[in-house]
């Protein structure tokens, strides 16, 4: 029974860097967690924690028996109720309470702040791993990976293995979900589809693509697994709609 109140105890004093963490990096396309071993968390956790609670302790004026909860974790039962009783262990327990519950409130604000400053400071551009607030596909489909900032539509061409043979899947990118770092499914639309033939040659090394074929229906999913090779092109309307103008009426050649 002591060890698990033990564990508690533990466990809810090691909250504020993590409240903090997942904060911070909660949002759509999240990076994964930080590749460390158990036992490394629990020291890097329980660093920052001392740290945490030396520092708020030192703010606070008002008296946190800290000295009681620790007889709990010793084992020292019989003696914590010797010395204070039932009304005074239950006002230190609210004070504990209350204590660690405005903790993780303010460190759950202070991780959405950092996230919000990293934000509106254009710092989530993937070069600084610890400031990275997604995984890496996001970056890659939203050109930060090619330095792209404004566009409007990303075409995609997908090489995909299928049974009969390779055939190149493009179309407008509309969604892409992930595990973590793993990129599961692309859905893309107004798509159509080549296949991929021998050259002229004969060679299948050199390979080119057959006429498209249009897919019907709004939206066509491609799993990764399937998936050989992405090609991603940043459209911008305005200069396609600029080339388009720049092209000669063919209603006025003669």
């Amino acid at each position: 029974m002591n060890i698990a109140l033990s564990a508690v105890i533990i466990f809810i004093l090691l909250i504020p860097p993590i409240a903090l963490y997942i904060s911070f990096s909660y949002g759509q396309f999240p990076r994964s967690g930080p590749k460390f071993s158990l036992l490394d968390g629990i020291l890097i956790t329980a660093i920052i924690s001392l740290f945490v609670h030396s520092l708020a302790i030192a703010f606070i004026k008002q008296e946190i028996r800290f000295d009681i909860f620790l007889k709990l974790l010793g084992g020292e039962i019989k003696d914590v109720e010797k010395k204070i009783t039932n009304n005074e262990f239950g006002i230190y327990i609210r004070q504990f309470a209350i204590y660690n519950f405005c903790m993780l409130v303010l460190f759950i604000l202070f991780g959405r702040i950092l996230r919000f400053i990293v934000l509106r400071l254009k710092l989530n551009n993937g070069q600084n791993n610890l400031l990275r607030l997604n995984n890496r596909w996001w970056y890659f489909f939203n050109g930060i990976e090619n330095n792209i900032e404004n566009f409007d539509l990303v075409f995609v061409d997908a090489v995909v293995d299928t049974k009969e043979c390779t055939m190149i899947y493009s179309g407008f990118l509309v969604d892409f979900v992930c595990d973590g770092e793993k990129l599961e499914r692309i859905y893309i639309g107004d798509v159509v589809r080549r296949k991929l033939k021998p050259g002229e040659n004969g060679n299948e090394s050199e390979t080119e693509p057959t006429t498209a074929l249009q897919i019907p229906g709004d939206i066509f999913s491609i799993s990764y697994e399937k998936i050989i090779n992405l090609n991603l092109r940043f459209i911008i309307l305005e200069d396609e709609l600029d080339v388009i103008e720049q092209l000669p009426d063919v209603n006025n050649i003669e």
